[in-house]
């Protein structure tokens, strides 16, 4: 039975594909210092991120999104992983960015199954002013052709201020998974309540303006392996990382979608479509324009969410590596002057370069 383990639960848009990606590449040598981060759980191939297998174990109840034929498969892949973990005679790493958006059944299901006495969670959270625009880009990324102002409104419909009812109406609808992973205090005290209030410790993402490395060493220290982890991680491929689109990216995307809605296509070809534009039209330019940003319009309401999520982690005890001000949005980070024209029309000219190329090839097969 592994002595500790570290279970890292996301959030998501927190540079945690970068951080499960490190951890891959150092998984061997981690081995050799009694540091277990399993890369291979069924077959051959190897994985850096455990939250597919925790599908195995919660399924839909707490991953709404995921297809019953996928929880099913991941069912073996799970109790690879718990054995690996068990069998381990000193500590182990565990990351899946999603397990965040569980609700607390689910928090106990995970920390039951490994049942390792010392399980210590790992939480790295970036600021709403960031998470949001992320998030929606995600959101059209996945398809949808909604506005960010639209979006916005969405989450403030499930965000009434009294915390207390707010935290019983997440905790009760599975599909609220917005909330129950990046209201962050609230987050915190839901796992505090299992593996107790001196095992939580959140790591703040720092700004643009840190550097490189910055994430990773504040990682490192919240793990509390600093003799096991490298100062200097291995490089990652940007590829292998989440790379976000721009403002003009993402609206051209959301234009697609529009398009695309409610027509006879088939989704897994439009799905495919969609991802050659972001990675061979878009995403590969050498001049992409401005990143996301949050309406300035919605500023004030988005930092009073933040103000409450900050008061409550400060009043958790929880540890906090980093700075808690961090977790507040900046006013500078807004969106300002409206999308570039210019930028929208280079983004517009590579995505209709590849779509030509593809209709042409169709027309020719």
């Amino acid at each position: 039975m592994a002595t500790r383990l570290l279970l890292h639960i996301g959030t998501q848009k927190s540079g945690t594909t970068y951080l499960q990606r490190v951890l891959e590449r150092l998984a061997i040598k981690l081995r050799d210092q009694g540091v277990l981060y399993p890369i291979r759980l069924v077959g051959k191939k190897e994985i850096y991120n455990h939250e597919p297998a925790s599908y195995g174990l919660l399924g839909r109840e707490h991953y709404p999104w995921v297809p019953q034929v996928r929880v099913d498969a991941e069912r073996p892949a799970w109790d690879v992983l718990v054995k690996k973990v068990r069998e381990w005679p000193e500590t182990a790493i565990v990351s899946g960015e999603a397990i965040s958006v569980v609700r607390r059944s689910g928090a106990e299901q995970l920390v039951s199954a490994f049942g390792v006495a010392d399980t210590q969670i790992i939480i790295t959270a970036r600021d709403l002013g960031r998470v949001i625009p992320s998030s929606w880009q995600q959101h059209v990324r996945n398809g949808r052709s909604s506005k960010m102002s639209a979006y916005i409104q969405t989450l403030a419909n499930k965000r009434r201020g009294d915390l207390a009812a707010d935290e019983a109406l997440w905790e009760s609808d599975p599909d609220l998974t917005f909330w129950r992973a990046y209201a962050i205090g609230s987050l915190v005290k839901r796992w505090q309540s299992i593996v107790g209030p001196d095992r939580v410790t959140v790591v703040t993402v720092p700004g643009r303006e840190a550097g490189p490395d910055a994430l990773w060493l504040r990682f490192r220290e919240g793990l509390g392996l600093s003799e096991a982890l490298p100062t200097n991680p291995p490089k990652v491929d940007m590829l292998t990382a989440n790379v976000g689109l721009t403002e003009a990216e993402v609206l051209l995307l959301a234009a697609f979608n529009k398009a695309v809605e409610g027509k006879q296509y088939d989704p897994k070809e439009v799905r495919a479509v969609r991802m050659r534009m972001i990675n061979e039209a878009l995403t590969t330019r050498a001049h992409r324009g401005k990143s996301v940003a949050l309406p300035s319009e919605r500023f004030e309401l988005v930092r009073s969410w933040s103000e409450q999520d900050v008061e409550t982690l400060a009043q958790s005890g929880a540890r906090v590596v980093g700075d808690i001000a961090e977790l507040l949005p900046s006013a500078q980070a807004v969106e300002t002057g409206g999308p570039d024209l210019d930028d929208l029309e280079r983004a517009a000219g590579q995505a209709l370069a590849l779509l030509s190329g593809l209709a042409s090839d169709t027309k020719n097969s």
